[in-house]
Order: C-alpha cells, then sequence, then structure tokens
C-alpha cells in the first residue's frame, strides 16, 4: 500500500503537466476519404452507364429522359460521395436497362457488362 501512495503524487504530477491526459486521435482527412466515397459510387455506377448507353438506342424518348435525369441525379450523389445511394440508383439503372433490351428482343451481351 505504501508502494501506490508513493506514486499518487507522481501520477498527480504527470497529469497536472499533460504527459497522462487521454490523447484525440487525429483526426483523418476528409478530402481523401471523400475522394475514395466518390471512386466507389462511380464504380458502382459504371456498369450501370455502360449498359445504359448499350440499350440507349432501343429507348424510348420518355426512357431517354428518365435515363439522363437519373443519371444526372448518380452523378451528383457520387460527387457527394455517397457510395449507398450510388449503388442504389445503378442498380435501378441497370434494371431499366434490361427491361429496355428486353422489350427490344435484344440478346444479352449488353447486361453482360454488368458484371
Amino acid at each position: 500500500m505504501t508502494h501506490s501512495r508513493r506514486f499518487l503524487p507522481l501520477a498527480a504530477a504527470a497529469i497536472a503537466a499533460g504527459s497522462l491526459a487521454p490523447r484525440r486521435a487525429a483526426a483523418c482527412d476528409a478530402e481523401a476519404m471523400e475522394a475514395h466515397l466518390t471512386a466507389a459510387c462511380d464504380g458502382a455506377l459504371e456498369p450501370a452507364r455502360l449498359a445504359l448507353q448499350a440499350a440507349l438506342a432501343h429507348a424510348t424518348p420518355a426512357e431517354t429522359m428518365a435515363m439522363q435525369r437519373a443519371l444526372t441525379i448518380a452523378n451528383a450523389t457520387c460527387t457527394t460521395g455517397d457510395p449507398v445511394a450510388g449503388a442504389r440508383i445503378a442498380a435501378n439503372l441497370a434494371r431499366l436497362a434490361g427491361r429496355i433490351e428486353g422489350r427490344a428482343g435484344v440478346g444479352a451481351d449488353s447486361l453482360d457488362l454488368l458484371g
């Protein structure tokens, strides 16, 4: 017990000096994290973009407008670094491309781009 009492004043002095104070973790690089999230979002969206390009020739004007609007939203989503929303939009765009090609009787060649 006298052993622990001997170190108590030393510990109090160290805390007062700040050497044993809890250290804060270094903040992460927000710009680098944002760039990685944008890259992940773009990676999820790229196969859907390719499938839409293949289906574009068979799309109605309304479908073409819907594709362009969705791609604009998806690009904005990726710019903000929201990979979950980007992946959701990518899945919806890939489904749209599949429906367009299915209706047109096109083979599954362009759908192979989706991996």
